[in-house]
């Protein structure tokens, strides 16, 4: 199978590589491929031809995006329905990454695919623009929410408080967030899982109409919008506790609220985050697709960069 990969160079791009390692890899980054730009797009996957593309490229700096806005829109925006269209024309099966954040964090229990939107920054909001984008475009597409994504690779929160925990006494961090940390390794096991789901002659045949991004429609399509995330809830401040726990770490994990920690470092909040955005995935596990307890794949991870001799 041929898959193009886009962001290839990010965590989540070179986490795909390991997990698709074997099939006929096309990897992009923003030298080799553009996708704010329509036309680029098109002719590169026309002469590409992948049987799969997989978007891992985003703009994620939430606070920057309210001040980068043309660049978070080109990018979230743009890029998601160049790729969409590209991939619909061709016949390959899309996947677009998107986010907890475009939930303003007002409920009390897990997030389902159907609750409304409504974000509370830009960032969100461009994300939530390139979900609706791509749903319009139709074709055979996958939009995957998820959140606070981390890996063995490039820099995250995981790897930034394991290297702190085991060189500072104490460490501050936000417990009025709540969310569900995912390993990138499981998200893109998952895209592997629905990909094996799809009818083969799905898989290289032209396209067909799925609806909208609520799942398709009709009703033997698996195509659409689901939620993936590590099983499970806490605080960035419990996230941090458990890390530091399994990194062999010697820090002092202390609770902060979200404005306490930026006045302790001189910032302001620019972008609001949402306090509550745990993400239901009883959808997409309906179709034999299991999330991980969250505690379980941070100690693969952990494991890994101790083997990696980066711990």
């Amino acid at each position: 199978m041929k898959i193009l990969i886009t962001g290839a160079n990010g965590q989540l791009g070179l986490t795909l590589q390991d997990v698709f390692a074997g099939n006929d890899l096309v990897l992009t980054d923003k030298e080799t491929l553009d996708i704010t730009d329509a036309k680029a797009v098109d002719n590169f996957v026309d002469v590409a031809k992948p049987n799969v593309i997989i978007n891992a490229a985003a703009y994620t700096a939430v606070d920057q995006a309210e001040i980068d806005k043309e660049l978070a829109k080109k990018i979230n925006l743009n890029g998601a329905k160049n790729l969409a269209a590209a991939a619909k024309k061709t016949g390959a099966i899309f996947f677009q990454v998107s986010t907890d954040f475009v939930f303003d964090g007002k409920k009390s229990k897990p997030y389902v695919e159907s609750d409304e939107p409504n974000p509370l920054s830009y960032y969100g909001q461009s994300k939530l623009d390139g979900e609706k984008a791509v749903a319009a475009v139709g074709g055979k597409y996958f939009i995957l929410r998820t959140a606070w994504l981390y890996s063995p690779f490039g820099k995250n929160f995981v790897k930034t408080i394991a290297k702190l925990g085991r060189e500072k006494e104490e460490l501050k961090i936000v417990s009025d967030q709540i969310g569900c940390p995912t390993y990138a390794y499981d998200l893109a096991l998952a895209m592997k899982q629905l990909i094996d789901l799809v009818p083969s002659n799905q898989v290289i045949e032209q396209p067909v109409s799925t609806g909208t991004s609520q799942g398709g429609s009709s009703n033997d399509s698996i195509f659409g919008l689901y939620h993936f995330a590590g099983t499970g809830e806490c605080s960035w401040f419990e996230f941090a506790q458990e890390i530091v726990k399994l990194s062999d770490g010697k820090a002092k994990v202390i609770p902060q609220t979200s404005y306490e920690y930026a006045a302790s470092r001189g910032e302001t909040i620019i972008a609001e985050r949402p306090k509550y955005s745990p993400l239901n995935c009883d959808k997409i596990e309906k179709l034999g697709i299991k999330t991980i307890p969250w505690q379980e794949s941070l100690a693969k991870c952990i494991e890994i960069l101790k083997q990696n001799k980066e711990l």
